[in-house]
């Protein structure tokens, strides 16, 4: 993994755990007194669970601005992300591969321009994505989360 992104996801994944269960009138923690081992592995089971499913571990379906052609991530870009499916508009979904969404492109995608590109359809260059992409409504946690597994777990 690139060495700049890998300590940028690694944190943004622990404080995203660390952080998602804390009350909203409580100030976050200190990143270094409440990062666990577990609180990473539950963000990433998290955003597994997203990906494969379209519903976070509690069971709560992640919805999206219209509906959707698929209820999940994977039922597009496949479980393993390789993409590939072809559209009827003539779009065909991204490999979401670490290779091709970082190593490949000549702004590579971070974390927050992951995120931006799932919950707004906005790439990595700024470009409105096809329409076919769904615009993901979900919670911050839940949207770090499935961004995290992405760009961490799908190699």
């Amino acid at each position: 993994m690139n060495r700049n992104i890998k300590p940028l996801v690694a944190m943004a994944l622990l404080l995203s755990a660390a952080c998602s269960g804390a009350a909203k009138k409580t100030p976050a923690p200190t990143p270094a007194a409440h990062l666990t081992s577990n609180a990473a592995t539950a963000a990433l089971a998290n955003g597994r669970s997203i990906f494969l499913t379209g519903r976070d571990v509690n069971g709560v379906q992640i919805t999206a601005q219209h509906p959707p052609l698929s209820q999940s991530c994977a039922a597009c870009h496949r479980p393993n992300g390789a993409g590939g499916k072809h559209f009827a508009d003539g779009a065909v979904s991204a490999d979401l591969h670490y290779s091709a969404l970082v190593r490949g492109q000549k702004r590579p995608y971070t974390l927050a321009l992951l995120e931006r590109a799932i919950s707004t359809g906005i790439d990595n260059m700024g470009k409105p994505l096809d329409p076919v992409m769904p615009r993901w409504k979900m919670s911050q946690r839940d949207l770090h989360d499935v961004a995290a597994y992405v760009l961490t777990q799908l190699k």
